[in-house]
């Protein structure tokens, strides 16, 4: 069967009435979406910034330290050679649609009888929530993203690899600190979390993580060891989940995280970007012009990015 070929944009294509009722609700959707989902949630709270224009992202990275200071004695002469301890790194902005479509009986229906239009766009609304939900929660934590897709956190929290067209195999200023640790029941679990964490801490800027993210199977296996009660705390985030903390840091899980493996995260360091430009904008619904449907796109343009690479942490193969 031959794809539908989509009209181009124009005053007589475009329906007005149903485009303005899907776009009063892209802000539910967007509040929903990054209020529910753990890992989601906290970026967008958290480390998200807006950004506009460019195809892609850089920031300034200073790897090493200035030596061209110190203490000097009367007339000694002083260090004027000019140093470049800095250098860049490059994201590329990744697009994102979600299309909503309305078939022609539906519409012709609605409003007859109890169904109204407004039902039928709830209904398209609450499944593009659920779709967009999904697909950037599973890259968010996919282990081997494709072209188009965000980075994700097994591959920026990583010590070896190329993020933001920076060698960290080769660059060791340009790594995240990566432990190995296995049961939380022998105690190796709970020693190597506790390296990492102060390991980071030593790490500028900031201090020690701000959030802790994991799989279910690594939580519990901490909730596993705490005998007397349990400390839960509100996360920083305040996305409104009860979560536990480990050395007073909050700690949550995502159904999509790797499967053994805690993300020890601070916001100074990993940066969720939204373009402007492109914030859950709604195209509008145009009708086909071989289908009995009206079919518009939510669209997002968004990164995934560390700036201090160093400042992130990860603790593998967790285990009960």
């Amino acid at each position: 069967m031959a794809q539908p070929v989509l009209l181009t944009y124009g005053p007589g294509n475009v329906d007005e009435t149903l485009t303005l009722a899907m776009t009063n609700m892209i802000p539910g959707i967007k509040d929903n979406i990054f209020n529910e989902n753990t890992a989601l949630g906290w970026l967008y709270k958290t480390a998200k910034e807006r950004k506009r224009g460019g195809a892609s992202l850089s920031h300034g990275i200073q790897y090493a330290k200035s030596t061209s200071g110190g203490s000097y004695s009367r007339y000694e002469q002083m260090n004027v050679d000019p140093q470049d301890n800095k250098t860049r790194d490059q994201w590329p902005w990744k697009q994102y649609y979600f299309t909503v479509s309305v078939d022609g009986f539906t519409e012709r229906v609605a409003g007859k009888g109890e169904y109204a239009i407004e039902d039928a766009l709830q209904e398209k609304r609450d499944e593009a929530e659920s779709s967009i939900k999904d697909l950037l929660e599973i890259d968010i934590f996919k282990s081997s993203p494709g072209a188009g897709d965000l980075r994700s956190l097994p591959n920026i929290v990583l010590n070896s690899g190329t993020e933001g067209q920076i060698n960290g195999t080769t660059n060791s200023w340009w790594q995240s600190a990566v432990v190995t640790a296995g049961s939380w029941a022998s105690g190796v679990g709970r020693s190597q979390l506790t390296n990492l964490c102060n390991t980071i801490s030593k790490r500028s800027p900031g201090g020690m993580p701000e959030v802790l993210i994991s799989d279910q199977t690594s939580v519990e296996a901490y909730e596993g060891t705490l005998v007397a009660q349990y400390r839960y705390t509100t996360n920083k985030a305040d996305i409104g989940l009860k979560t536990l903390t480990f050395k007073e840091i909050p700690w949550m899980w995502s159904v999509q995280a790797t499967s053994g493996d805690i993300y020890a995260l601070h916001s100074d360091a990993i940066k969720f970007y939204v373009n402007s430009d492109t914030d859950f904008i709604f195209t509008g619904f145009m009708k086909p012009a071989n289908q009995d449907a009206k079919v518009g796109q939510i669209l997002l343009a968004a990164a995934l990015t560390t700036c201090v690479r160093r400042k992130l942490g990860r603790s593998n193969s967790n285990a009960a």
